[in-house]
């Protein structure tokens, strides 16, 4: 005979930990909730309203040069470092939590300081050495104390160099002296240490190595493992660090099998320069540079020559190479576009992103490679998502001027920006984000919110809300007046082809991925 007993689990009903809320029971049965779309979509339409009500980005702005920054890097070895580059010739290395300048070089160059690029870790650095076996034997106890001592230090300089603060150790045990280079249109392009800011003497910090050029220099750009690096001038030029002459000259009139006298028979004209270059972050050996000449050239260094040149109805001002997906190539262009390319097949852009009202000068990839910022002429900051035309979200102030460089942060929830009237502006990647130290309760709320946001975005009020952006007039009226301009060829192509003759076929339109290239180059 089969007895059958009432049976139940404390578990189920008491709560689990002292001081936790009881178990919360639910009926998951569509028919006990007849609203519960209803009651989904009130809670995503106040959570867009939430988000909006709570968006300050704004942080902090850092009085850096007395003229235009021109020129951004973050320190891939700390969080919270980066070095700036003024017009005046002074570059600043910061600490942005602490908001401070960890170290200044007043008349660094004598022109514009174009490029920073900081070096990786040094090869070879002398690494701890751990207690061998027959000395933990001989005294276990003096082996744990100095094993002790030795995470208690590594945690302090840990601490330290998260923050961006004076480390007191030199850091070679774990890596190399943290160092950086500075280009600039003075011809010349400065290794320097970030060392000097431990120094207390008043003397000024001095290069630890000055490579000289023929023409000015508007871009540079460290490798990722090895000690070299490539400048922008009238072509890419390859260094060895440890070298004061360049190692390897790359330019797409190598590629030409006949070339003539004259170099303008070889799309050389007199006063074109490169505006800027890349190295690719994963495949070392190919990198990327743009031209005043409104080209965009692929290089090898395995082969030494140009894979490929485009040539774009309007110039280019800056590249970024997603740092995670290994085949896509971040353009800003002059004609107010953002363009990705897959650098397999340059034929066409990916993906087009409109928004900004001015010349685009400066773009940057998120570490994890799903964002992307963008500075404008237009004097707006704009966040991207990889896959989206329009941007997530604008970043304005009145006094805010034309903006030529921009940053992320390696923990990817700051953004820096550089501009014209001298300062840095560092702003949330999140406008509504909370800057002080969240619960676990306030942090699951939020992701939940997170999640009703994205489901909802496309959707009545909510998709209003998340959409709508109050911009300056300046912006607003410039909008519109680019929307009435495109919406005026369009017709006018449109009637062009209706009353074109019955003889001739009808043309195709160009797609908007197209349309800006002129001629590929291979």
């Amino acid at each position: 005979m089969k007895v059958r007993v009432i049976q139940r689990s404390l578990d189920d009903h008491m709560p689990a930990t002292l001081g936790a809320p009881p178990p919360t029971k639910r009926n998951l049965d569509p028919s006990q909730h007849p609203f519960g779309r209803q009651r989904e979509y009130q809670r995503a339409l106040t959570a867009a309203k939430m988000d909006r009500m709570f968006a300050k980005p704004f942080v902090a702005s850092l009085e850096a040069h007395a003229e235009g920054v021109y020129s951004l890097a973050r320190d891939p070895e700390r969080l919270g470092v980066m070095a700036s580059g003024g017009a005046e010739g002074e570059i600043k290395l910061w600490s942005l939590p602490t908001q401070s300048s960890l170290l200044t070089v007043k008349n660094a160059h004598k022109g514009i300081v174009r490029g920073i690029s900081f070096c990786p870790p040094a090869h070879g650095a002398s690494r701890r050495q751990l207690p061998t076996a027959s000395t933990s034997h001989d005294d276990p106890d003096g082996a744990q104390d100095d094993a002790n001592e030795d995470a208690a230090d590594d945690d302090d300089r840990m601490l330290a160099r998260l923050h961006g603060l004076p480390d007191t150790d030199d850091g070679s045990h774990v890596r190399g002296e943290s160092k950086f280079l500075t280009c600039s249109v003075d011809k010349t392009v400065k290794l320097w240490s970030s060392a000097g800011q431990h120094n207390s003497s008043d003397s000024p910090p001095r290069p630890l190595q000055v490579y000289s050029g023929t023409h000015g220099f508007n871009g540079v750009d460290h490798h990722r493992r090895e000690a070299m690096f490539a400048t922008a001038s009238d072509r890419v030029l390859i260094w060895d660090q440890s070298k004061t002459t360049p190692i390897t000259t790359l330019s797409f009139a190598n590629n030409l099998s006949a070339r003539s006298a004259n170099k303008r028979d070889e799309g050389y004209a007199a006063g074109e320069h490169l505006t800027s270059v890349k190295f690719h972050p994963s495949e070392t050996s190919v990198l990327a540079s743009t031209g005043s000449d409104r080209s965009l050239t692929l290089y090898d260094l395995r082969s030494g020559t140009a894979t490929g040149q485009t040539i774009m109805r309007m110039r280019a001002n800056g590249l970024s190479f997603n740092p995670l997906q290994a085949s896509v190539l971040l353009i800003a262009s002059e004609d107010h576009n953002l363009y990705t390319y897959d650098i397999r097949n340059m034929s066409s852009a990916t993906q087009v992103f409109k928004g900004h009202v001015g010349a685009v000068m400066s773009a940057d990839w998120s570490p994890t490679g799903r964002e992307f910022v963008s500075g404008s002429y237009d004097r707006s900051v704009r966040i991207w998502k990889a896959g989206q035309g329009r941007a997530r979200d604008t970043y304005h102030t009145k006094r805010m001027q034309r903006i030529w460089s921009t940053a992320f942060t390696l923990d990817t929830r700051f953004i820096v920006s550089g501009s014209d009237d001298g300062n840095l502006r560092i702003w949330k990647a999140r406008a509504s984000d909370k800057l002080g130290v969240s619960s676990t309760k306030e942090l699951a709320k939020k992701q939940y919110r997170d999640t009703l946001r994205d489901k909802w975005q496309h959707v009545g009020e909510v998709g209003k809300i998340e959409r709508q952006r109050m911009l300056p007039k300046a912006i607003h009226n410039a909008t519109r007046l680019d929307r009435d301009m495109v919406d005026a060829r369009k017709r006018k192509e449109e009637n062009r082809q209706a009353h074109r003759p019955r003889n001739l076929p009808a043309e195709l339109p160009t797609a908007e991925r197209k349309r800006h290239i002129v001629v590929q180059k291979q």
